[in-house]
């Protein structure tokens, strides 16, 4: 096991507990490395990759509450992004949600909705939106650039009725969760039958990742997914998977030399996916649908 050397975080700080695999519920891992203080490890029965001790739910509520989170490296970086970047993100994203779901009047819940861009993309086609952010800085930032009120706090609560979204998206929100299979099995309870569940998470497997330098990102990972772990997860909370591939963030480097490195990266990722069956692009798309 080794150590990575980052910037404080105020991490290490946080109270933490122990608690046993969330996709099996074992209890025996192996230790991979240790990041401003948290230990991560994988799960020796289902090889599944979290932050055991992690911090607690009192904890992560009061580090999202943290009133220079926006200074962060990871919120602050994403900001530094031109329109256009982000146009091109949030509408491919978009555009590839429509494979399984589109039309005017569309429902879409966006949990962990950010700065609201992909609910601002939705709206502008005629869907229905509405989202949840866990940091009143980032909600405040929506307010201001879209006008888009999203609910601030935990999922619970948040007033939906059952049955009454027709999509569900978690665009890199499910690995900062301390209870993954809970919060999919919250989120089905709201989909309507057949309803339609996105995630989008950082995948382990990346090819060029540096091992796990930087497991940690200052927005605080908890899980780290790889295709077969995600997609027994979301099975696991009664969903049926439709399709786990390579997500895309190629769009989202400030140098255009590393955008065209990444955009590199993504497709020779879509020619192993085609020609060895393996994911080794930095994030993995999870389509679902609720199971009956």
């Amino acid at each position: 096991m080794t150590t990575a050397v980052v910037p404080a975080m105020h991490l290490r700080d946080l109270q933490t507990e122990s608690v046993p695999c969330n996709l099996c519920g074992a209890t025996t891992t192996s230790p991979v490395l240790v990041n401003c203080g948290l230990t991560i490890v994988r799960c020796r029965s289902c090889n599944l990759v979290y932050v055991n001790p992690r911090p607690t739910e009192d904890a992560l509520r009061a580090y999202y509450a943290l009133p220079d989170l926006l200074d962060h490296k990871s919120w602050s970086s994403y900001r530094r992004h031109t329109a256009r970047q982000l146009g091109a993100l949030w509408g491919e994203r978009f555009r590839d949600v429509q494979r399984w779901r589109s039309g005017a009047g569309t429902r879409l819940f966006d949990l962990g909705a950010g700065y609201g861009d992909f609910l601002h993309v939705a709206a502008r086609a005629g869907w229905v939106t509405t989202g949840l952010e866990f940091s009143p800085a980032v909600a405040r930032v929506a307010q201001e650039q879209y006008g888009i009120a999203l609910h601030v706090g935990a999922l619970e609560t948040v007033d939906l009725a059952p049955d009454s979204l027709d999509v569900v998206s978690l665009w890199h929100v499910l690995e900062h969760m301390p209870d993954p299979r809970a919060t999919l099995a919250r989120l089905r309870q709201l989909l309507q039958p057949e309803g339609i569940l996105v995630i989008e998470v950082p995948n382990i497997a990346f090819a060029v990742r540096r091992s796990y330098e930087y497991p940690l990102s200052a927005t605080l990972h908890l899980y780290h997914f790889s295709n077969t772990t995600l997609s027994r997860t979301v099975h696991g909370a009664g969903f049926t998977v439709l399709e786990c591939d390579n997500g895309n963030t190629g769009q989202l480097c400030t140098s255009w030399l590393k955008r065209l490195a990444k955009r590199t990266v993504h497709g020779g990722a879509r020619l192993a996916v085609t020609f060895t069956g393996q994911n080794v692009s930095d994030s993995i798309r999870l389509y679902a649908r609720r199971r009956d």
